[in-house]
C-alpha cells in the first residue's frame, strides 16, 4: 500500500489501474490452488489512487484531418503508415488490425474477418472492405507475404509499443488536445450517427456484439449497411483533408 500510495501521489488512475491489475493476478493463483488467500483481498479498489474516467474524447473531422495529413507526411514505413490510416477509416481496435494476416482479407468479396483470438471480446468480427481502404490493403499483400504490418522483423507484426511510440511521436508534433489511437473508435461511431448510420450498424462496426435479445437470435452483419456506413464517412473525411491541404497552399502564398 505505501509503494501503491506513492505512484498515487502523482498518477493516482495509474496507481488504480495497476492495483487492479495485481488483485487480478493473485485471484488466478488462487482459482488455480497455487495460493490460499492474499492480503489485497481486505484492500477496496475505490481506496487506491483514483478510478480512471470513461473515455470521452471524440476527434472532429478537421482533427482528424490534421492527423490524417501528419501520417502521410510521416517517416514512417508503409505498413506503420497504412496501419493508422486504414484504422482511422475502419474504427478498429488496434490490435485487430495490427496481428492481421492476409489470410484474413477476402478481396473477391470485401469482407475482412477478425477471428476470435484477435478480438477483445473472443467474437467473430467481419467488416466491409471500402473503396478507399483497398488499394492500401492490395499494396500491403503485394509487399508483404503474411502479416501486413510488420516491425522490425517481417516475419513478426510491429509490436504495440512501437505503434504507441509512432504515434506519441506523431501526436507531440501536433497542435491538438491530448488524443490517443482507440479515440478514432468513438469518433467514427459520433460521425457516422451524425451522418444518419443506424446504432445497430455503428455497433457492428465497432465489432460490438449487439444487446438483449438480439444477441441471442440476430446474427446478421448488416455488411452492405456498414459499406455505406464507411464510405460516407471516409468520404467526409478526406474531403477535408482535400479542405486542410488547400488552406496550407492559400497560407504559405
Amino acid at each position: 500500500m505505501k509503494w501503491l500510495d506513492e505512484i498515487a501521489k502523482k498518477y493516482a488512475k495509474t496507481a488504480n489501474s495497476a492495483f487492479s491489475k495485481l488483485r487480478t493476478c493473485h485471484n488466478f493463483r488462487k482459482s488455480k490452488f497455487l495460493i490460499d488467500g492474499y492480503h489485497l483481498e481486505k484492500i477496496h479498489q475505490q481506496g487506491v489512487g483514483a478510478a480512471p474516467a470513461a473515455g470521452d474524447r471524440v476527434l472532429s473531422l478537421p482533427e482528424l484531418a490534421k492527423i490524417w495529413i501528419a501520417i502521410e507526411r510521416s517517416k514512417a514505413g508503409t505498413s506503420t503508415k497504412h496501419l493508422h490510416l486504414m484504422t482511422m477509416l475502419w474504427g478498429n481496435r488496434l490490435s485487430e488490425l495490427r496481428l492481421a494476416r492476409r489470410e484474413h482479407f477476402d478481396l473477391v468479396n470485401d469482407v475482412w474477418t477478425v477471428p476470435p483470438e484477435l478480438s477483445k471480446m473472443g467474437n467473430t468480427i467481419r467488416r466491409p472492405i471500402p473503396k478507399d481502404i483497398k488499394p492500401m490493403l492490395e499494396r500491403l499483400i503485394h509487399i508483404y507475404d503474411d502479416y501486413l504490418f510488420p516491425g522490425a522483423s517481417l516475419n513478426k507484426p510491429i509490436t504495440i509499443s512501437a505503434a504507441n511510440r509512432y504515434i506519441r511521436r506523431l501526436r507531440d508534433a501536433l497542435p491538438l488536445y491530448h488524443w490517443r489511437t482507440h479515440d478514432f473508435r468513438r469518433s467514427i461511431s459520433t460521425v457516422c450517427s451524425e451522418l444518419g448510420t443506424m446504432p445497430h450498424v455503428t455497433e457492428k462496426m465497432l465489432g460490438h456484439e449487439l444487446g438483449g435479445i438480439m444477441a441471442v437470435y440476430n446474427k446478421h452483419d448488416w455488411l452492405k449497411e456498414q459499406k455505406e456506413a464507411y464510405e460516407h464517412y471516409s468520404d467526409a473525411l478526406l474531403a477535408q483533408v482535400r479542405k486542410e491541404l488547400k488552406h496550407d497552399v492559400d497560407k504559405a502564398s
